[in-house]
């Protein structure tokens, strides 16, 4: 196993493989109080290699039990992305007494195609002997199936990538599927192959089902080399259409560290988790024995803002225990354009920091040896995640660029406002306005960072996990 970096980089509370090379999360599934999170996965080196599916589960989506490799390669291919369901009432007749767990994937061979493999005690798969259950012979990127069930039509429903556009299926016993319609050839409004795509429903604040579809763009480098959109509109069983359009792309993550995020299936809540990386410098990470993580589980909501109805995320996290710093008094003849400071020590390197602010500000984690991650709130009403300075960026040219974050916040005019900031050993997620604006930035700094500095009028808290 080859080494890439000088020291402990593993987080606390985000998956990542024992050994070995992980990046899209695949198979994400509740039951019986069990979660179940499989992932693309390497085994023998810690860079991207012969895809195969790890597997690991939690009760409480914080602490994962690794059970290693669920799927390898085989003579169809290797394994790409894919989901998991279970088949309430077998109707796929691969249950043995029960209801079968059943994954979809991708085989990636001389062509992409869709394969299954099923389980009946939830840990052992075996693959389909009459796979692919989806053939494919023309399309280049054909892959990434998200199955989900469409109870007003009595049928199984996937939408998977097909090119620059996202293809729709179904079928009454997952052996055997129909094509039913397509999206996205007009309506992409960033360019790039669709990946991971996934389709689900929400309640709107004013009581209607909004469908939500989410797409992973694989774009060229100068764009930060992966950026996920989404869709508002409607599902008939048979396609999506977007009704509730935007003039402009509507971003999942303002940041580089979030790709090929979907969410689970059979629960009441819409959780979803991505892929804490960006596939232009993943491989490069300087995290030694594993490369990669996945970020907090968080749940979707649909909220109104002064920019039309959106997506809004709130975090799955250890419970934290927030304390606020004093802030330093004010100088009486201070001058017109003067910017108070708030600074205090943080607890280690897994925190939460809570911001409360009444204009424009940044908050500065760093350490003594002058690395430091910027995270700021412009007069642009942007949020502007700066991390040129956060730590060893040479390991990769481009993450090594000079390339910001930059999101625009969804309001008319900056106010009052919050920012929180959930930190675990490499990785900095934020999320602004309770999570109408969020962002998932991967950091290596040489040395753990010390104190946390607040630019600007406001408060400050630092917290630390409870117990």
């Amino acid at each position: 196993m080859s080494t890439k970096g000088n020291r402990d980089f593993r987080p606390a509370f985000h998956y990542a493989p024992p050994v070995g090379w992980i990046n899209d999360p695949n198979g994400l599934l509740y039951e019986d109080g069990t979660w179940h999170l499989f992932a693309q996965h390497n085994p023998d080196e810690a860079v991207w290699g012969p895809m195969h599916w790890r597997h690991a589960t939690s009760t409480d989506l914080l602490h994962w039990q690794d059970h290693g490799v669920a799927l390898a390669p085989d003579e169809l291919g290797m394994i790409f992305s894919g989901s998991a369901i279970i088949d309430k009432g077998n109707t796929s007749g691969l249950g043995e007494g029960g209801d079968p767990m059943i994954l979809m994937f991708t085989h990636h061979g001389e062509h992409e195609q869709q394969s299954i493999a099923y389980s009946n005690d939830r840990m052992h798969f075996t693959k389909y002997e009459g796979n692919p259950v989806i053939p494919n012979s023309d399309q280049r990127n054909f892959r990434d199936p998200k199955v989900f069930r469409k109870e007003q039509l009595n049928c199984w429903s996937v939408v998977l990538a097909a090119g620059d556009h996202a293809d729709f299926y179904a079928s009454n016993d997952f052996i055997h599927w129909r094509k039913t319609g397509d999206f996205g050839k007009t309506e992409n409004k960033l360019g790039g192959v669709f990946e991971c795509t996934d389709l689900f429903p929400l309640t709107a604040p004013d009581g209607k089902i909004v469908w939500v579809l989410i797409a992973s763009m694989a774009q060229l480098a100068p764009f930060g080399s992966g950026r996920m959109q989404y869709f508002l509109g409607e599902f008939d069983g048979e396609t999506f259409r977007e009704t509730i359009p935007s003039d402009h792309p509507r971003i999942l993550d303002g940041g580089f560290d979030d790709y090929a995020a979907v969410t689970f299936a059979n629960t009441d809540r819409r959780l979803i988790v991505g892929w804490a990386a960006s596939p232009g410098y993943a491989g490069t990470q300087p995290t030694n024995e594993f490369c990669c993580i996945m970020t907090y589980v968080r749940e979707l909501s649909l909220v109104d803002t002064d920019t039309g109805l959106q997506l809004a995320f709130k975090p799955i996290t250890p419970e934290f225990a927030l304390e606020e710093v004093p802030a330093q008094p004010l100088p009486e003849d201070r001058p017109m354009f003067f910017v108070p400071t708030t600074e205090g020590a943080l607890p280690g390197e897994l925190f939460h920091i809570h911001v409360e602010a009444d204009s424009i500000f940044t908050l500065t984690l760093s350490n003594e040896d002058g690395e430091a991650l910027n995270i700021s709130v412009s007069s642009e009403q942007k949020l502007v995640v700066d991390r040129t300075k956060s730590s060893n960026n040479h390991f990769s040219p481009m993450f090594d660029s000079g390339l910001f974050s930059v999101s625009s916040i969804n309001r008319n005019n900056v106010g009052k406002m919050t920012l929180d900031v959930y930190f675990d050993k490499m990785i900095a997620e934020s999320f602004l306005d309770d999570g109408t604006v969020i962002n998932s930035t991967v950091v290596f700094p040489e040395k753990p960072y010390q104190k946390a500095t607040l630019h600007g009028f406001g408060k400050l808290w630092i917290g630390k996990t409870k117990g």
